[in-house]
């Protein structure tokens, strides 16, 4: 499931749903490095694009491989983001 094609000029990818190892949903292109912390972060583009070797997005959150996975329906509503305009 996906919600937007990636906003970056020099990508292709779409933004997709992840839950962190802290169990918070944040926003991720599947090409490039782009996180989006929040929905709102995405509406305004500031997204982060974490790094080795602590891939931090904010505090307490990470994107560290393997200590991820794409969400849900159920994550996405748990994260009041089942309204949204999701693509399959």
């Amino acid at each position: 499931m996906w919600l937007d094609e990636c906003p970056s000029f020099w990508d292709e990818g779409r933004v997709r749903p992840l839950v962190t190892q802290s169990g918070k949903v944040v926003l991720r292109c599947d090409s490039c490095a782009a996180v989006w912390p929040t929905l709102s972060d995405f509406k305004e583009m500031e997204h982060v694009e974490p790094d080795e070797p602590d891939w931090v997005v904010a505090a307490g959150v990470h994107v560290r491989p393997g200590t991820f996975r794409w969400a849900s329906a159920q994550d996405l509503e748990v994260a009041g983001m089942s309204g949204l305009s999701w693509r399959s």
